[in-house]
């Protein structure tokens, strides 16, 4: 668990996880030094609040965790950390950047790695590359601004389509959340509190994610979107091994 070491941005080794437990480890990273009074002129403990409560929730739901808070978020810690993660919570800068290896604009995040500018961008490429012959996540939180729109390919890089799937259809057993636009910590705030509430009361995701939109946020600093099951639940799938080149899960 890494609650104890978030306050003091320790970062938690990423598990070195066989490949029978691959998928039933949830990775959090937040980046401390970008919402930091020496980048932005003043202080927030938004980052420590939002990463302690992912990890807390998602340890509570039977998720072993890894992360990092503050500089030990790199570019490659998290890469790292993703290349087994069955769920996964970051909390950063998000955009749509400019990827070189694609030749077009992807979409990501801006790791730590205790810089105000010029940290390194982490791209749906990259994601997807670690991520190869692993199933689609369970549960993915990008908690950043651009995240949650249409055309954010962070989705798919965890193996999840943009659809929704509603309450009592047949679908799979991920869900995701990102944010559409400019999202504030203060509305961030909010309407995570009363996600993970909800999803620690037993309720499904889209379930939780609906109850977090009655949370009282302003719809002025915050415009939450999903894709994925509204049925599906938090808790681990049954792990599963990386697949071999040309197989696929059925």
């Amino acid at each position: 668990m890494i609650t104890a070491l978030l306050a003091a941005s320790i970062v938690v080794a990423p598990l070195v996880t066989p490949a029978a437990e691959r998928g039933s480890v949830g990775a959090v990273f937040a980046n401390q030094t970008a919402f930091s009074a020496r980048c932005l002129g003043f202080n927030t403990t938004a980052p420590t609040t939002l990463a302690a409560l992912a990890e807390r929730s998602l340890t509570a739901l039977g998720w072993g965790v890894t992360g990092a808070l503050g500089p030990s978020f790199t570019q490659r810690s998290v890469l790292q950390a993703l290349s087994t993660a069955g769920a996964a919570y970051i909390y950063s800068h998000g955009d749509h950047y400019w990827d070189a290896a694609e030749g077009e604009r992807s979409s990501g995040f801006r790791a730590d790695s205790g810089l105000c500018v010029d940290a390194a961008r982490v791209v749906a490429s990259e994601i997807a590359a670690a991520r190869s012959g692993l199933p689609p996540a369970t549960l993915v939180i990008i908690s950043t601004c651009h995240n949650g729109e249409r055309r954010s390919k962070v989705p798919a890089a965890f193996g999840i389509e943009k659809r929704k799937v509603g309450p009592g259809e047949a679908g799979p057993r991920s869900f995701y959340i990102g944010y559409v636009d400019i999202a504030w910590q203060g509305g961030i705030l909010v309407f995570e509190r009363a996600f993970w509430r909800a999803v620690r009361s037993g309720l499904s995701l889209g379930a939780a994610y609906d109850r977090a939109l009655l949370s009282g946020f302003s719809p002025a600093m915050l415009t939450p979107n999903w894709w994925g099951s509204y049925d599906a639940l938090a808790t681990p799938p049954r792990a599963l091994p990386r697949l071999a080149p040309g197989q696929r899960y059925v």
